[in-house]
């Protein structure tokens, strides 16, 4: 069932005498079928939690007339004991506790460079896991062995 579109974000800026004063930005619903289709991206690689807006994508899409690009869906990868939610990092980062995203305490790719991974460890470790839509929750000895293989 789809439900009604949001297509933009509305923020009151300081007003004048004359003029109100207001930034619309159009919202990750409305811009990424857009700009997908209209770049040619052929494919939109999105992990399974926006698959309940995949009929509102292509509802814009079809609305716009403008051509179909596929979805494809994979789960996240979740690692244990370890806080992945971009909201939740930004605390960390805003309270000072860390240095910055790519501090080597994160689960940042900058934060496990940093660490000590390659990137090509890193290239392994993630061709390993393949695509998946079932939720996968991965112990940090598995990465560092990949690590550890191409070092």
């Amino acid at each position: 069932m789809l439900r009604g579109a949001t297509s933009h974000s509305f923020e009151e800026c300081a007003p004048s005498i004359v003029v109100l004063c207001a930034r619309v930005y159009p919202t990750y619903d409305f811009a990424c079928p857009i700009v997908d289709s209209i770049e040619g991206v052929t494919h939109c690689l999105r992990t399974m939690e926006y698959h309940d807006r995949d009929d509102q994508f292509y509802w814009f899409i079809d609305a716009l007339g403008l051509r179909k690009p596929y979805i494809w869906e994979y789960s996240r990868l979740n690692m244990t004991n370890t806080v992945l939610s971009k909201r939740k990092l930004t605390w960390f980062v805003e309270q000072g506790i860390v240095d910055g995203w790519d501090d080597p305490r994160f689960p940042t790719v900058r934060g496990v460079l940093r660490r000590g991974m390659t990137v090509e460890g890193l290239k392994q470790f993630i061709i390993a896991q393949g695509s998946s839509r079932s939720v996968v929750v991965m112990e940090w000895d598995k990465i560092w062995a990949f690590n550890k293989k191409v070092s």
